[in-house]
């Protein structure tokens, strides 16, 4: 027996009326000026683009922190072969899990991960800054990174999630759904 118009406009009803649930923010989806690529953006945070001697980069802020020391964000920069500065993605990896003592620098192994097409290398990185770093009071504050190379022939794009220690583990989910939303735009 086929449901009724009326049960199935209550089932609809019911679906919007649901509130949203906290693990599963309401996502949006967003391009940049530059059109590199497309992603789905999480309710509250902040978008936009800029550029500097490096090129395009793209910054997600995230909610004020709880403590305010340290917001959360999402950065994204399109890394092109030729271009002043350019490193190979293997190379950037290396630097990037590099151990420091200084600053208590350290990183997990690599994890291969698929966005989209695209077999991308992540892992995560742990270190301690003095925050402000230009000013006075400054505080020391362990940071936590996720990182994800994800490659394009010989370029890749560079997506990092950096937050306080404190509240990394919950970015976690929401980095990974943001790289499953992640596609690049070619032109």
């Amino acid at each position: 027996m086929a449901p009724s118009n009326a049960a199935l406009a209550l089932l609809a009803w019911a679906f919007i009326c649901a509130p949203a649930s906290a693990a599963s923010p309401r996502l949006v989806r967003w391009q940049p000026d530059s059109k590199l690529f497309y992603c789905d953006v999480p309710a509250g945070w902040t978008p936009f683009e800029e550029e500097d001697q490096a090129g395009s980069a793209v910054h997600l802020l995230g909610p004020d922190a709880p403590t305010g020391d340290f917001r959360a964000g999402i950065d994204i920069r399109w890394v092109e072969k030729g271009q002043p500065g350019f490193v190979p993605a293997k190379k950037l990896v290396e630097e990037l899990r590099r151990d420091d003592k200084p600053t208590d620098r350290h990183s997990t192994p690599i994890h291969p991960m698929r966005v989209n097409s695209l077999l991308a290398r992540t892992f995560e990185v742990q270190e301690t800054r003095r925050l402000p770093p230009e000013g006075l009071p400054a505080v020391e504050e362990e940071l936590h990174q996720y990182v994800a190379v994800i490659p394009s022939g010989e370029s890749y794009f560079l997506v990092t999630l950096a937050s306080s220690r404190e509240t990394y583990l919950d970015y976690r989910q929401l980095f990974i759904d943001f790289l499953h939303s992640f596609k690049a735009s070619y032109r």
